[in-house]
């Protein structure tokens, strides 16, 4: 079975890899952050489920810079939200 490599799954791939990032450190993301970003992870997620065209593109830039100032001292996760700017053409 080959693996679905649309720009959409490859981000939200991406998106589960962040997720997974933030949940398995320990030592330099405290509690709170990663509850606060989990759930904006999952509202961002969701706004991008929908097709470009009809996304909210100022609340998805809002999440996105909310995650990139949360999250960027951390190397791994600042990557793969970098790399999210490949997908979503408006960020």
């Amino acid at each position: 079975m080959s693996k679905d490599r649309s720009d959409f799954a490859v981000m939200n791939r991406m998106i589960d890899h962040i997720r997974l990032l933030i949940a398995v450190d320990d030592e330099q993301i405290s509690v709170k952050t990663k509850l606060d970003v989990q759930a904006v992870l999952k509202d961002f997620q969701a706004l991008l489920a929908v097709p470009e065209e009809e996304q909210q593109r100022a609340r998805v830039k809002g999440y996105y810079d909310l995650l990139c100032r949360e999250l960027g001292d951390h190397g791994d996760v600042d990557a793969l939200l970098k790399s999210l700017k490949n997908y979503i053409s408006y960020l």
